[in-house]
């Protein structure tokens, strides 16, 4: 009950302190580079960042590891990877060391600060100090808004800033810079310290001002010890100091000055061990450019030896620019290595073991590879955010971050017997009830053991913040005593008398673990293993035993008995039968295709398979083939087997069948009086994939031989033979592109005729989307709306949508007259009439007659057989008349003709 009295306790006096904080679980820093720390201490590297800057960055996560944004002193990412809202335009500077830091605000867990560090990079550059901007995480579903920005904390600053926890029960964190003493002032002698609390933060600073300190270079990190007593700042060609620091009220006391090693003793990167005992410093020689012939150092300084100076030594130097140093949730550091001030590289260094003295700390150059490029800075956190102690214990009484060891041995975790205290530890990021106390004891290791393992203090005095630890541990397996291995006889010689050359080797799958093995036990007491273990032929036939040392990287080794069985090597049929694919060009009279092995071999899982060309090659376990096989009609064989025992072989055919044409039209037309149209498949394919490209270029729309369509668009089909279970995933597929367009038959909006003439014309207008042609005689069409020399007559204008979606028509009168006419009984020309016009199209047309004198003469109906030449049995003369028309629709028309007898 106690216990759970001091848990709630510590939950509410201290929030934002307690174990799997994560806020430094995610990195983002460089040209879109990025690191995730995992529960297990592994890392992830990171490709979806945003930034792009030279140096400075700064990175939140909230306590489960969750990322929330990040930035490079000048624009603000959310947890999406886009710019946060009014999150542009903070007054740092990606060229300044420590361009930002973000804090949270405690007891309130939406609101966090981001402190920018701005720089001047040229004459004309302005530097505008340190501000301060607040963001909402809460604004925007989470996605955060700066609602807050630019507010100046103090005039002029150096490139550095750092935070740490001042007082868990205060519930405080300090945030701190080294500064002129005034915005005039030459050098950087002063400490500046503003106060983060749950009031919020208070704007003015505590100072401390070393007034016999000449520091002019601005440039380098500046960090905190785990304990916040020693203040480091990198200062470049100003040199390295240590300031002391008291946490309770902000002040800062003695400092010291640590020499480096010429020519490298211009210091840039900083980071203090876990428990706070040793100090990492990256130094450069004169890194102005345009130097290229730039040279580094990594090295150590005990802050617990008598004499600090003398207790440097150099763990790595090589030919690289500065670079940061960053503390990791795993209890590592990462160094960034890269080329010039411009040129990254896609690597991190990282000191395995930063708590042990000297070269036991484990550098490790090119350790991480990213994937994308690491340029010289690395986010900073608040120092109380990182791991601290470590807890594996050494035999000398030392703590070390990790260890690894061998299947059986026993090791020991342990950390402060602290009276009144809760330890509460975690195993790989989860909850490990088992492990009470300060101490863990494991005397036989197992691999299951294997994990990092973290523990927070929860101390009985609540003005103490929790203490953290973490450490690795690696346990590296041994074999067992008792091994099988199982072999087929394939040579080409017998493959029947249980004989064969043999791999040995195949037994091992662990690339840390070596084997040795023995046709005796004498020989192995003796030392005398056999010479080629990976083409060995057994003695005895069918079955033997040999024996076998393993020894892994560590060290440790292990001996037992290799059981040999040989099986006779018969080839079998491929019982799913043969492969098929098509062939890849119809341009020729060869069949040819490609069958992809890999994905053959894979169809086998979890068998391993090899295949071979020939029963040689198979035999000889020569030739192996890997990949695209491009060939005709052929046979190869494939070797199975599981875990090195062999499974036996098959004998299987590669068939190449003649390939047929994807014909398909490039355009299809959809109507909209239907709304839908459907489109078959070619003939010759049994597998159809359908895709609308324009929406998604991998998601089907449609898997069966037709498709039903309902909108215009970008489309693609791809069509495939599959002939049997072992067809290649790409085997005989086809590909077409095609368009389909919006449809629709046409509306006849205008029809202009221009008759009563020698060349009588007839021009249609249209709307509608479509492709029309056009006809007067709904059998012969052409493109163009507009026809000549069209003869009198009642007729049919037709508009047909090329695409099939419908036929309009009208029917319309073209006019015409005869020139004369003869009236004399023979029943030719007999009477004068119009031509074009009846009575269902124009029944109330005017049709009038006149002499040369203007006399009306007669008037005629469009509908009776015309002007027969005379009046009331009285004849004309032959001679010339004139005519005049009224049409019902208001056109009028005049012309002669003549009567002749």
């Amino acid at each position: 009950m106690l216990r759970k009295a001091i848990l709630w306790c510590i939950g509410l006096c201290c929030p934002i302190f307690l174990l799997g904080q994560g806020q430094a679980t995610n990195w983002y820093f460089g040209e879109g580079a990025g690191l995730r720390f995992n529960p297990d201490g592994s890392v992830t590297p990171l490709d979806n960042g945003q930034l792009s800057t030279y140096e400075g960055c700064a990175t939140i996560s909230d306590r489960s590891g969750k990322l929330l944004f990040y930035t490079d002193g000048i624009v603000v990412y959310n947890r999406e990877h886009q710019r946060m809202e009014n999150g542009e335009g903070l007054l740092g500077d990606s060229s300044s060391t420590q361009s930002a830091i973000i804090v949270p605000k405690p007891e309130d867990p939406n609101i966090y600060y981001i402190f920018s560090v701005d720089t001047a990079t040229s004459a004309t550059d302005f530097d505008f100090g340190i501000h301060y901007s607040v963001v909402d995480i809460s604004e925007n579903n989470g996605l955060g808004a700066v609602t807050e920005k630019n507010i100046r904390l103090a005039e002029a600053s150096s490139e550095k800033i750092a935070a740490i926890i001042r007082n868990c029960f205060d519930r405080s964190i300090w945030v701190i810079t080294l500064a002129p003493q005034g915005a005039n002032s030459q050098f950087y002698n002063t400490i500046m310290a503003w106060e983060v609390t749950a009031n919020g933060l208070n704007t003015n600073p505590i100072r401390t001002t070393h007034s016999n300190l000449q520091i002019e270079d601005p440039r380098g990190y500046l960090k905190l010890s785990p304990d916040g007593s020693i203040l480091a700042s990198a200062n470049q060609t100003s040199g390295l100091y240590l300031f002391d620091f008291d946490l309770a009220s902000g002040l800062s006391n003695g400092v010291t000055r640590l020499a480096l090693p010429e020519p490298n003793s211009d210091p840039y990167g900083l980071e203090f061990s876990p428990d706070g005992r040793y100090l990492y410093v990256h130094s450069t020689n004169e890194v102005l450019p345009p130097r290229t012939n730039y040279y580094s150092i990594l090295v150590q300084f005990d802050l617990r030896a008598s004499d600090i100076q003398s207790s440097m030594v150099i763990l790595d130097e090589g030919p690289i620019y500065r670079g940061a140093l960053q503390l990791g949730e795993n209890g590592k550091i990462y160094r960034t290595i890269a080329n010039t001030y411009f040129q990254g590289t896609p690597f991190l260094g990282v000191i395995n073991n930063p708590n042990a003295a000297g070269v036991a700390s484990d550098y490790q150059h090119d350790a991480i590879d990213l994937g994308r490029i690491s340029n010289q800075g690395l986010p900073p956190f608040i120092q109380s955010f990182e791991v601290g102690n470590a807890l594996v214990k050494n035999e000398d009484g030392t703590r070390t971050s990790s260890k690894k060891l061998c299947e059986g041995e026993g090791f020991t975790l342990e950390t402060d017997s602290i009276q009144g205290a809760v330890y509460i530890w975690e195993k790989d990021g989860l909850p490990a009830p088992s492990i009470t106390g300060f101490r863990h004891i494991v005397t036989d290791a197992q691999p299951s053991d294997s994990g990092n393992y973290r523990v927070e203090i929860i101390l009985a005095d609540a003005t103490e913040c929790p203490i953290l630890g973490s450490s690795s541990i690696e346990v590296f397996s041994l074999p067992n005593t008792q091994l099988d291995l199982t072999q087929c006889d394939y040579d080409l010689i017998n493959s029947q008398d249980g004989r064969t050359g043999i791999d040995l080797l195949a037994i091992n799958s662990d690339p840390d673990m070596s084997f040795e093995f023995f046709e005796s036990t004498t020989d192995r007491a003796g030392n005398n293993p056999i010479p080629n273990p990976t083409e060995y032929i057994n003695s005895q036939a069918f079955s033997q035993t040999l024996y076998f040392r393993a020894t892994n990287t560590l060290g440790c080794s292990n001996e037992g008995e290799l059981e040999l069985t040989i099986v006779p090597g018969d080839i079998q049929t491929a019982p799913d039968g043969p492969v098929y694919s098509c062939d890849e060009s119809n341009n020729d009279t060869r069949l040819m295709s490609s069958f992809d092995l890999d994905y053959l071999a894979a169809s086998y899982a979890p068998i391993n398979v090899t295949f071979f060309g020939t029963t040689e090659d198979l035999a000889n376990g020569e030739n192996a083939l890997t990949g695209q096989l491009i060939t005709e009609s052929t046979t190869i064989f494939a070797r199975k087997d599981d875990g090195g025992q062999c499974l036996g072989a098959e004998r299987l055919d590669l068939v190449v069948n003649p390939s047929p044409e994807l014909n398909m039209e490039e355009l299809y037309a959809l109507c909209n009086e239907t709304g839908e149209l459907t489109i078959n498949g070619p003939m010759g394919f049994n597998e159809f994939t359908w895709y609308k490209t324009d929406e998604s270029d991998t998601i089907p729309i449609s898997s069966s031989p037709s498709v039903l369509i309902t909108s215009p668009g970008e489309y693609r089909l791809e069509a495939r033979i599959n002939n049997g279970t072992n067809g290649s995933a790409t085997s005989c597929l086809k590909k077409a592109k095609f368009i389909v367009l919006n449809s629709e038959s046409a509306l006849i909006t205008q029809i202009t005729i221009k008759d009563f003439s020698s060349n009588n014309t007839v021009s249609v207008d249209v709307e509608g989307e479509g492709n029309y042609e056009y006809s007067l005689d709904g059998t012969s069409f052409q493109d163009i709306p507009y026809f000549e020399n069209v003869e009198p007559g009642i007729m049919t204008v037709y508009v047909r949508d090329k695409n099939g979606c419908g036929l309009s028509e009208k029917e319309i009168a073209v006019l015409g007259y005869p020139k004369f006419f003869t009236p004399n009984g023979d029943g030719v020309n007999d009477y004068w009439q119009l031509t074009g016009v009846n009575n269902e199209f124009e029944p109330d047309t005017l049709i009038m007659i006149y002499d040369r004198y203007g006399s009306m003469v007669a008037q005629i109906s469009p509908t009776g057989p015309g002007w027969s030449g005379k009046s009331d049995a009285n004849m004309f003369p032959a001679t010339d008349y004139w005519f005049r028309v009224i049409l019902r629709s208001g056109r009028e028309f005049k012309g002669h003709f003549a009567l002749k007898r």
